[in-house]
């Protein structure tokens, strides 16, 4: 899935509230995510607003929204409606839709209260109390005429909509269909199957887990690690355990090495690939002679679909490096202090 960084910066609280903030966070245990790590090297001042004064505001973009919406479809797809809501393709016009958002409120105002409603048609005595507010259809004779004009098939898809939507992500058909064509090319495509542990059976023995949650605390970091890794297969005649991680592009397949540094990708892997080794490998009885194989499973925007393997040299570099941007993180919260990035809290004056 990409990652995105929000660059707005939003003005701290006051001073007091600062500090209360801040011993609230450095009372409880950190688990330090790859997002996490990567919006603290990219500035420790969003990282503590973010983590710290919890002052959150994470836009998602088109390719965030097509890329969470793939890993739940092919992942997870019975949790769609948990997480995602349609658009409507026709909305009202100005007046109805706003007679409906006013009625929303009123709705949540209710609900809170124990009120049960859920259909449009249940809240005639409340559309009919907005519309005489707002001296909208006032010229019909009658609260029936009136009603009439507001309870119809296309108000009441607007309103399962904005009933449903709060709290979830929000995708039209197009970003839908297309999402769905990209799942159906890769449940299609044996080669990604295989390498995520589609195809196991009691003869290969080959097992796998989507979206599995790994935490570890090592003992020289002042905060956690934690991973959800998007699929993870065991591979006991080959003793290898593959780690694989689905990311949507914006970029065309063969741009995908630069999105790997841009958005640090690689400390992603590295993390994976560190948490999974101290999950499983850490224990000989179970996993003696296995390793780690780390994978992309890379979709582009012409819905390009490619698995792409990282050599094991190169990750092995990329988790020493990572150790070291680990460090980096460890002495922010050590000194507590996030106004600057770790090389500029080094020296005083750095030179090109």
């Amino acid at each position: 899935m990409a990652s995105s960084i929000t660059k707005s910066f939003v003005a701290p609280p006051a001073l007091s509230e600062r500090i209360q903030k801040e011993e609230e966070f450095f009372s409880k245990p950190f688990l330090m995510s790859y997002s996490g790590l990567n919006r603290l090297l990219y500035s420790p001042a969003l990282f503590y607003q973010h983590y710290v004064l919890k002052q959150r505001d994470d836009a998602m973009d088109q390719n965030m929204i097509e890329g969470s919406l793939i890993h739940c479809l092919l992942l997870h797809p019975t949790h769609f409606d948990n997480q995602f809501v349609l658009s409507v393709q026709e909305p009202p016009s100005d007046n109805p839709r706003k007679v409906l958002e006013t009625l929303l409120m009123h709705h949540k105002d209710l609900k809170a209260h124990g009120d049960t409603r859920t259909e449009l048609a249940e809240f005639g005595d409340a559309i009919l109390d907005i519309l005489r507010d707002a001296n909208l259809y006032q010229s019909l004779k009658t609260d029936a005429q009136r009603l009439e004009k507001m309870i119809t098939s296309r108000h009441e898809e607007y309103w399962r909509y904005l009933t449903t939507m709060e709290g979830k992500i929000v995708v039209s058909q197009d970003t839908y269909d297309f999402c769905k064509a990209v799942v159906d090319k890769i449940t299609s495509n044996p080669t990604v199957m295989d390498r995520m542990g589609y195809f196991g059976d009691s003869f290969n023995g080959i097992t796998k887990e989507n979206e599995k949650e790994i935490i570890s605390f090592p003992e020289a970091l002042p905060f956690g690690l934690r991973g959800f890794i998007d699929n993870l297969v065991f591979d006991p005649q080959n003793k290898v355990i593959r780690v694989n991680d689905v990311k949507k592009t914006g970029k065309d397949l063969n741009s995908f090495s630069e999105s790997i540094e841009y958005f640090r990708y690689w400390i992603q892997a590295a993390m994976y690939a560190m948490l999974v080794e101290d999950q499983y490998l850490s224990r000989p009885e179970y996993y003696a002679g296995w390793k780690i194989e780390f994978r992309f499973i890379v979709i582009d925007p012409y819905m390009q679909i490619a698995p792409i393997k990282v050599s094991d040299e190169k990750l092995n570099q990329w988790i020493s490096d990572t150790r070291e941007k680990l460090n980096e993180a460890a002495y922010h919260f050590r000194k507590r202090d996030f106004s600057l990035p770790f090389q500029y809290l080094l020296h005083e004056e750095l030179t090109l």
